[in-house]
């Protein structure tokens, strides 16, 4: 009888914790909804089965068109553990070894040395995006596919940035070049491998890669920023200059980005792939395995998206957590302007977190606070202030100097509903110096620049930025003057440096 009751009131303490934690969840994302703070889809899961997601925002400001649960995001750079996979599961076929190097499955590639577990690990020291900036800048509305890579590896002449297996450096071409060898080894193209190999066997219905001339999808979420500092309304990322070589120019390369799925089959792939459906179990435990170095060490570095303390590492295709508290995770983070992803397992709890946004979001605050709630701790405070340096922005351009720099005053002090940010201000004055076409941007951007050396008069470079604004404007001397008080402050600067060696003081 004893055991019994201990059983029942054991039980009813985990059904408490499970009701606080969704307690937890319900108020943290009716929050963010309730505030508009979070354009995207979270998912949640703990030993295989989902435990709570959230959609909001709009997958299309322009068209008005909602983000749902069903809505299909750009993995982005998570999409190179499918690619991974995929070598692996032709690895596990005894189609190919890892060891194998590069040319012997594609002869044209100009460089000896460099094996599949160099593309893997990003060790190979080939070049990434910088490799298509002269094609690009000769045919400016090209997109470049992965049939470019290896005329242009044989076109580059300043050869391997490094020794292959001696340094850590991400390349998203060693992820095109791992695509191009599924292709070859399988004897079909990338899209068909992974419907026929990954999603089919997974059950990820809702997911594809999207080549160039490929199904266009309507429930695609957009890649949606704010342009500018000054700006308001968010745009397609694609369609804007300042953009354009990543998001338009570079958006045709498979492999290392372009897979397109939902949160729920990203779920899917999870238990999948952890269970040995896709892999055998060896080679699961091998792919998230820490490379080492060709001086025997592992490569670390800190962790990234996930904030707090905690190393960052890399195995064949995937990004490894291990945080104090919470013990190691596995995954990868993706970024393109205007889009983030995140995908999270931790292998300990079989917790996992899928995130995607296309908008507004505190992305890093928001997948550490789901890692917080599922865990039963507290998630870090939603922040419903408003950028100071946008409401400045405002004032200075529609009332001028004058009224602007009264109401920063109001905005930093009112720290209620206010944040304010020393970077930002920065940012705002590039922004009007490079960005804006108005008659008085260049006035708008001394005059931001300038209030930021009497709010941060200890930070060289704000002086540095004052001085490249009034370079612009053909104010030499004051320039010249900016850039010494930038010196004075930070004698090793290498802007402050190569501007005053090229107006000759130095």
């Amino acid at each position: 009888m004893r055991s019994a009751i201990i059983l029942v009131t054991c039980l009813g303490f985990i059904g408490a914790a499970a009701q606080d934690r969704e307690l937890a969840f319900k108020k943290y994302f009716d929050t963010l909804a309730t505030h508009q703070l979070y354009d995207g889809n979270i998912a949640l899961a703990e030993n295989g089965h989902k435990v709570y997601s959230f959609s909001g925002g709009y997958a299309n400001y322009a068209t008005a068109q909602r983000n749902t649960g069903q809505s299909r995001f750009n993995l982005a750079s998570i999409s190179k553990i499918f690619t991974s996979t995929a070598i692996l599961q032709l690895r596990d076929k005894g189609k190919l070894k890892l060891d194998d190097e590069v040319k012997k499955h594609l002869p044209g590639f100009p460089f000896s040395g460099v094996t599949l577990y160099h593309l893997l690990t990003h060790t190979s020291g080939l070049p990434n995006l910088e490799l298509y900036e002269e094609v690009v800048k000769q045919y400016p509305d090209s997109v470049i596919t992965n049939d470019a890579i290896l005329p242009l590896l044989n076109q580059w002449k300043k050869g391997l940035y490094f020794k292959p297996g001696d340094e850590f450096r991400y390349c998203n071409t060693n992820y095109n070049l791992l695509a191009m060898i599924v292709e070859k080894v399988s004897g079909i193209d990338l899209p068909r491998y992974m419907e026929k190999n990954i999603f089919r066997p997974a059950g990820m219905r809702n997911s594809y890669i999207a080549a160039v001339g490929g199904p266009a999808d309507s429930l695609r979420v957009v890649q949606q920023v704010r342009p500018t500092f000054y700006d308001t309304a968010y745009l397609q990322a694609d369609k804007l200059k300042r953009y354009r070589y990543t998001e338009y120019n570079n958006s045709g390369s498979l492999g290392s980005s372009n897979l397109i799925t939902t949160v729920d089959d990203m779920l899917r792939f999870d238990n999948a792939f952890f269970s040995g459906k896709l892999l055998t179990l060896s080679s699961v435990e091998e792919a998230i395995r820490p490379v080492k170095l060709n001086n025997g060490k592992e490569y670390q570095e800190h962790m990234d998206t996930m904030r707090g303390d905690g190393a960052g590492q890399y195995g064949l295709g995937w990004e490894i957590f291990d945080m104090p508290g919470y013990g190691k995770g596995v995954g990868h983070g993706g970024y393109k302007f205007g889009l983030a992803t995140f995908y999270y397992h931790n292998l300990r709890s079989k917790q996992v977190i899928v995130a995607y946004t296309n908008g507004t979001s505190t992305f890093g605050d928001n997948v550490t606070s789901c890692l917080y709630m599922l865990n039963g701790q507290a998630a870090i405070p939603v922040s419903i202030k408003q950028s100071a340096v946008r409401a400045y922005a405002k004032a200075l351009m529609t009332e001028g100097a004058d009224h602007a720099a009264c109401m920063l005053h109001i905005y930093m002090g009112d720290t209620t509903h206010y944040y304010f940010s020393s970077r930002e201000l920065n940012f705002l004055g590039y922004d009007f110096l490079y960005q804006s076409n108005a008659p008085e941007h260049k006035q708008w951007s001394l005059e931001t620049f300038k209030l930021n050396t009497f709010i941060e008069p200890a930070n060289f470079n704000t002086y540095d930025s004052y001085g490249e604004a009034l370079l612009e404007a053909g104010r030499k001397a004051d320039a010249i003057r900016m850039y010494r008080k930038s010196l004075d402050l930070n004698p090793t600067s290498e802007d402050g440096i190569k501007a005053m060696k090229k107006m000759g003081i130095m």
